[in-house]
């Protein structure tokens, strides 16, 4: 349930491996899975490790933000939808 202090990132729609950090160097504590119905909300971003998501039907997508997740870890932005990341961003 988000609170104030929590933003709604929406589904990811890949792959995301959830770290203790935002670095890909990070230890992995998790992992998620494409699910299209599955909201997740942050409490906070920050400027990490670049990554690079290509080879998609979204096209590449390049972007060194990293969320906090309100359920605990850090997951990269490209993970999730971008508008949507756009917005999230626009507020801050």
């Amino acid at each position: 349930m988000p609170t104030a202090k929590t933003f709604s990132l929406g589904p990811i729609w890949r792959d995301s491996n959830v770290r203790s950090g935002p670095s890909l160097d990070s230890p992995v504590q998790r992992l998620f899975l494409p699910d299209g119905t599955t909201g997740h909300d942050a409490v906070g971003w920050a400027r990490g490790d670049e990554v690079v998501e290509g080879g998609n039907p979204r096209g590449v997508i390049v972007s060194d933000i990293w969320f906090e997740l309100a359920t605990g870890g850090w997951c990269s932005a490209v993970n999730f939808d971008q508008e949507t990341v756009a917005r999230v961003l626009g507020r801050s």
